[in-house]
């Protein structure tokens, strides 16, 4: 009972730490979006696939991008056929989805983490490998 104990605090700690490690790093502080900024980033998502927009006037929308004019981009919305203009102007805030070196990075911390666990058992294990026996032949009384 005791090395389970010992595991799952250890274990926990470890979480903790990691948890506080992540929420202590500096977040990059967020530029305003310029239209300029919009549509570079629009170009660099490119046509065909998904972003979120969120306007000034306080609608969000998420959709595929289908064109990019110099002035505006078109959408097509889920289950809509007809294509929304979204100049970029409008645009407040524009979601694109994770990155590939955010997705590479959780990847990496996640078989960190689960490498970690399975080292702290392992080593439990092997430390405590004098565990107490049954008796092979039942005692009666």
């Amino acid at each position: 009972m005791g090395m389970i104990t010992r595991t799952l605090s250890r274990g926990t700690a470890m979480l903790l730490v990691c948890a506080l490690v992540v929420t202590s790093a500096p977040a990059a502080l967020a530029k305003p979006l310029t239209p300029e900024t919009v549509h570079a980033r629009i170009l660099k998502r490119g046509i065909g696939n998904w972003v979120g927009v969120e306007l000034l006037n306080g609608t969000a929308i998420v959709g595929r991008i289908v064109s990019v004019d110099q002035e505006s981009f078109g959408m097509q919305l889920h289950n809509d056929p007809a294509i929304t203009p979204v100049r970029y102007s409008d645009v407040v805030a524009l979601h694109t989805g994770i990155s590939n070196g955010a997705f590479w990075g959780l990847m990496i911390a996640g078989f960190a983490g689960v490498a970690a666990m399975a080292a702290i058992g392992i080593h439990e294990v092997h430390q405590h490998e004098q565990m107490p026996t049954l008796p092979t032949q039942p005692v009666f009384p």
